[in-house]
């Protein structure tokens, strides 16, 4: 990555904010450009183009979503990146809606944090996986059309464990990089991929994805 991704960090906890830097730090790519513990101080970094990612606590005083939504609007150019102690997977959509490009749980490991926060730059969404795959299986199990949809049903007969190796799967990660996210091995995610290929009446990687995405409600 040639250009360093400018980030700014507000949160109102001091020692998980010095945590956040302190792993933004270790990495090459990442520059910190502003810290804070306020609403105030988030509107401030939003204003200009100083930054790129906008990394913003659940936990400081105010309405996270609605300071989302207000620096989304205010300042399109800084993706807002939410960091949150809530492991709710329903609370997900309502923060992509007030314009979050990402919803990470504040236990993500450092090399998780760096991995998110590279993809969000590069244009992409990111959701704590585990949290994703929940989020997924609500959605499955509030829509009767999606139920009697062959495929999902396939999917629901999946553990949490093989839906958390899907959900990874779809994101294009090698056997050998979710591994490392999981902290198993590459021998277990083996066998984890064909139990996941044989539930679901699939050949391959390509095949289990595309009845994934299958699945998923489309936006209308």
């Amino acid at each position: 990555m040639g250009e360093h991704i400018r980030i700014g960090v507000v949160d109102d906890d001091p020692i998980f904010r010095a945590g956040v830097i302190h792993t933004l730090r270790t990495s090459p790519n990442l520059a910190l450009v502003a810290e804070g513990a306020t609403a105030v101080h988030a509107r401030k970094m939003a204003t200009g183009n100083t930054l790129d990612i906008l990394l913003l606590a659940t936990e400081i005083r105010g309405n996270t979503l609605g300071i989302a939504r207000e620096i989304s609007h205010m300042n399109s150019k800084v993706k807002v990146v939410v960091l949150t102690v809530s492991d709710n997977a329903e609370l997900v959509p309502d923060a992509i809606r007030a314009g979050a490009r990402g919803y990470i749980l504040k236990d993500v490991s450092k090399i998780d944090l760096i991995h998110a926060i590279e993809s969000i730059y590069r244009g992409e969404r990111y959701i704590t996986p585990s949290l994703a795959s929940r989020l997924l299986w609500h959605l499955i199990a509030q829509s009767p059309a999606l139920l009697a949809n062959e495929k999902c049903n396939d999917l629901i007969r999946l553990t949490s464990r093989e839906r958390q190796v899907l959900a990874l799967l779809s994101e294009g990660l090698s056997n050998q990089e979710i591994a490392l996210k999981l902290r198993i091995s590459v021998l277990t995610i083996k066998k984890f991929t064909n139990l996941i290929y044989s539930k679901m009446g699939v050949r391959n990687r390509m095949e289990a994805v595309a009845a994934l995405r299958k699945s998923q409600p489309r936006a209308h």
